[in-house]
């Protein structure tokens, strides 16, 4: 059995993203598990910080997020902010994902890059800027390993369908059958 790691709160808040202070902050308050050494500075324990960053949908380096995770995370690009509420609890207890929601094609970028999801569930119909054009702007600017993008619509005609096959990894239909949702993001982390 390997021996837990620990980091300094320099080392804490460069993984988490934050400045020095904030660590000190959150540890002082309690809000981030950490002790005190001999000498008096704090150290922070992994799996503390893994699961404070979990708490609160920070995310990690990969070499930590990989090493201490087993949730797989899923963005979730809509505007409908009830669908958006119930895919979020659905994902989280029935499927045990890590959930980040986006409400546009801007804040699905912005997602991207802040959640690093392993799998988007992109609504093709949205105002500004529509699935499709949000999904292959992600195409263009991934670094990295590719993320499937699994397109979800009720209005997805005979037209789009072509598009649809080109664009996205896979596609279901609103209203979503959730648990085919579930087999289907199984089948594209596979």
């Amino acid at each position: 059995m390997s021996a837990p790691k620990y980091y300094t709160t320099f080392q804490a808040a460069g993984l988490l993203g934050v400045s020095l202070a904030t660590v000190v902050n959150w540890t002082r308050d309690g809000l981030l598990a950490a002790h005190r050494t001999p000498g008096g500075h704090r150290r922070i324990a992994e799996a503390d910080l893994v699961a404070f960053a979990r708490a609160y949908n920070i995310p990690l380096p990969d070499e930590i997020a990989d090493a201490t995770s087993v949730r797989r995370r899923v963005l979730v690009v809509d505007d409908d902010e009830d669908y958006l509420d119930t895919v979020r609890q659905i994902l989280e207890l029935k499927g045990g994902f890590a959930v980040e929601l986006a409400r546009s094609g801007f804040g699905a970028g912005v997602a991207v890059e802040r959640f690093r999801p392993d799998a988007i569930l992109m609504d093709i119909r949205m105002p500004g800027m529509d699935g499709f054009e949000v999904t292959e702007n992600l195409k263009r600017m991934r670094s990295g390993r590719p993320v499937p993008v699994i397109g979800c619509s009720a209005y997805a005609d005979e037209a789009d369908r072509e598009r649809i096959e080109q664009v996205f990894d896979r596609f279901v239909s609103k209203p979503v059958d959730f648990d085919q949702l579930l087999v289907t993001l199984d089948e594209v982390l596979a």
